[in-house]
Formats: structure tokens, C-alpha cells, sequence
């Protein structure tokens, strides 16, 4: 059974890559966009405007995406999952893009309104949600901890239909070089769950370990020690155990960070100490201060790999702020959230855009 990397292994791999620059991929035309394109049913459709996104991605100099795989359509719809998901790395390979896969998420809601996601015809999004609808993940009853978000993965004996997902996704594409890493589990702890997950996502660390997948694991850090939704933003080294157990299962060091600029450096300062290649997989929100123009040139500068959330606005609403901070003060909610084109992929802002071209494609920033 295949070790964690050691400190050499990863930062030899990650030496031989150009520095990674991503967006979390979330395609726009569904609020459930990364099901919409694995789906069987309207792939067509799905797939054709997901291509376009992929070259707007392209024109503006990424490498490589971070995309949530949808497990209810590998549970019911393997077949389709299998294929559109080729599809969709051969696509990103026309482009010289790599993936970065995530298995499993700890953002989720309470079990009476947990419900398995709906394949076919999705549904249409509720306007002024983030996300698409009301009663998710960011509402404040989650996130201010007064209830415990709820996994399938939490009933007993899940863990061999998880260890199956897991298994046959090292088979089909553990020596693949289109998939850049595995984001083993996003956001642990998440939604008051403290580390309800910790077991599983070891188990999972050790199955992918045992296929000898070719690629680093990771699992990021996010701040969820912190005691209010703005205390995590101002103090970002703020970690919880889990978090810590996370990085020690870790190959690369990932994590999220939403804050303003010298709260990133100093959050930079603290991950340094781990002795690994960082990757910071989610950015960008402006109401935070957390902007392409100050910190997309500061990840390039510090070899720090980037991916922000968001790419074309639609119908997940990213633009939107999360429920939770709706109400805090002192926090302009004006600006979009994420996203960086309007669905006619016009830009938010036009200076965004030329600064992700320009430390993108090594073009001069004016």
C-alpha cells in the first residue's frame, strides 16, 4: 500500500507542472450543474454549453478545473456517468486543462431536509438564492452550528457503496494525467459536523492509497474553528483538529480561503510551516475583499496554485451571498459573490478579466 507522499515526492511533482491556475467548474445551466452534464437525460445540450464555458476558460488562460463529481448519477446512471465524464476530460485535454475531481462534501443539511438529488428535468432556480433555492447548506441555522448537517455516508454499511465509487474511479483514471489530484473530501466538518466524517474520509485516503493511484491526495483546510462567520475571515489560521488531521493525510496542501489580502498573507505565513506545495482551491468573494485583482497576481507570486469559485453566472445564482451573512454588519452584500461573466459571457467587471489574462499568459498588467 502506497505512503503519503513525502515532502521531496510532492514538491517534485509539483515542480514539474505550470503553475496550476482554475475555477471551480460549475456549469451554468442547471443548479445542480456538474449532475445536468452527467446525466442522461438533456446531455446534448448540457454538454455543448459546458464546451463553451470550457473555452471561454481557456481564452482566459486556465489550466485546470475543480469539479464536484455527482455520485447519484454514478449510483443509477454508471454508465452515462462514465462516458460523459470521458467526454468531458477529453474535452478539457483539447485545451491542455487538467481536472481536479472531488469524491465527497461535508456541506450539506440537516437529515428532515436532506433529499437524494433528482435526475432528468432539473428544476428551476428560486430567485435570490445562492445555489438556486432556499433551505441549503449556507442557511443560517447551518452554518451558525444550531443543527447537524446529514450524510448517506452516516448510515451504517454505506461504506461499501462508498469504497465501490471510490474503487472504480482509481481503476478508470488512477494513472490518468488529465486528472491533476484527488480533493478526497471538501470541507470537513462543514455544516456543524464536526468530525463525524473523520473516519470515512480516512478510509477513503487508505483505499486510493491502495490502488496506487499515480496522483496526490488532498483534503483542505477552511477554517471551520472559527466562532462566527466573519471571525474566520480575521483570524484564517483559526483550525480545528479535524482540519489538522486532514493536512496530515494530505499529499499537497489545499485550502479555502474567502478573506482579504493581508489576511491571506498571513494565512500564507501559517501554511508555509507545513512544508508543502500550496493550493489555494476556493477564492474570489468579493463582498469578503477577497478580489482577482489583489490576489490572483499575489497566488501567482508566491507559487501558490489558484482556483476561484465560479466561472458564467446562471442558474446556480453564485452571485448571490450565502444566507448566513446576509445580515452581518459592515459586510457589503452589493457586488456579486462569484462568478466572473454574465451567462452571455459578457464581464462583471472588465478589469478582472484582464488581470486573469495577464497573469495567466504572462501578459504585462497595464
Amino acid at each position: 500500500m502506497r505512503q503519503r507522499w513525502s515532502e521531496a515526492e510532492a514538491w517534485r511533482w509539483y515542480g514539474e507542472r505550470p503553475w496550476i491556475t482554475g475555477c471551480n467548474f460549475i456549469p451554468s445551466g442547471s443548479t445542480h450543474g456538474s449532475l445536468w452534464l452527467l446525466q442522461e437525460h438533456g446531455h446534448a445540450e448540457a454538454f455543448r454549453d459546458a464546451a463553451r464555458e470550457i473555452a471561454l476558460a481557456s481564452w482566459l488562460g486556465l489550466n485546470s478545473i475543480r469539479f464536484y463529481l455527482p455520485f447519484e448519477v454514478w449510483q443509477h446512471q454508471r454508465d452515462a456517468f462514465f462516458a460523459h465524464l470521458d467526454e468531458l476530460l477529453a474535452l478539457l485535454d483539447r485545451y491542455g486543462m487538467t481536472m481536479m475531481p472531488v469524491l465527497f462534501n461535508d456541506c450539506t443539511v440537516p437529515r428532515d431536509r436532506w433529499a437524494p438529488a433528482r435526475l432528468g428535468v432539473q428544476p428551476e432556480p428560486v430567485p435570490g438564492y445562492f445555489g438556486g433555492a432556499p433551505g441549503g447548506a449556507f442557511d443560517e441555522d447551518v452554518q451558525g452550528g444550531d443543527v447537524v448537517g446529514y450524510l448517506p455516508f452516516d448510515e451504517p454499511g454505506s461504506s461499501v457503496l462508498m469504497r465501490e465509487f471510490v474503487d472504480s474511479l482509481a481503476t478508470r483514471y488512477g494513472e490518468d494525467e488529465r486528472v491533476l489530484m484527488w480533493n478526497v473530501w471538501n470541507e470537513i466538518g462543514n455544516s456543524h459536523r464536526g468530525d463525524r466524517s473523520l473516519a470515512m474520509m480516512r478510509e477513503v485516503f487508505s483505499w486510493l492509497r491502495e490502488a496506487d493511484v499515480a496522483q496526490p491526495l488532498t483534503a483542505e483546510v477552511w477554517g471551520g474553528g472559527a466562532p462566527s462567520p466573519l471571525a474566520w475571515v480575521h483570524h484564517p489560521t483559526t483550525l480545528p483538529e479535524v482540519e489538522h488531521r486532514a493536512m496530515e493525510l494530505s499529499d499537497i496542501v489545499t485550502f479555502h480561503y474567502y478573506g482579504d489580502y493581508w489576511h491571506a498573507k498571513q494565512l500564507i505565513g501559517y501554511l508555509r510551516g507545513f512544508g508543502r506545495p500550496l493550493v489555494n482551491t476556493e477564492w474570489m468573494h468579493r463582498p469578503y475583499g477577497s478580489l482577482i485583482e489583489t490576489h490572483l497576481p499575489l497566488w501567482k507570486r508566491e507559487d501558490i496554485g489558484s482556483y476561484f469559485f465560479g466561472l458564467v453566472n446562471g442558474k446556480p445564482q453564485l452571485h448571490h451571498v450565502w444566507e448566513f451573512i446576509k445580515d452581518l454588519p459592515n459586510v457589503d452584500t452589493s457586488p456579486w459573490m462569484h462568478d466572473v461573466v454574465h451567462a452571455d459571457f459578457t464581464p462583471y467587471d472588465p478589469d478582472e478579466i484582464a488581470v486573469l489574462r495577464a497573469c495567466n499568459r504572462e501578459e504585462p498588467l497595464r
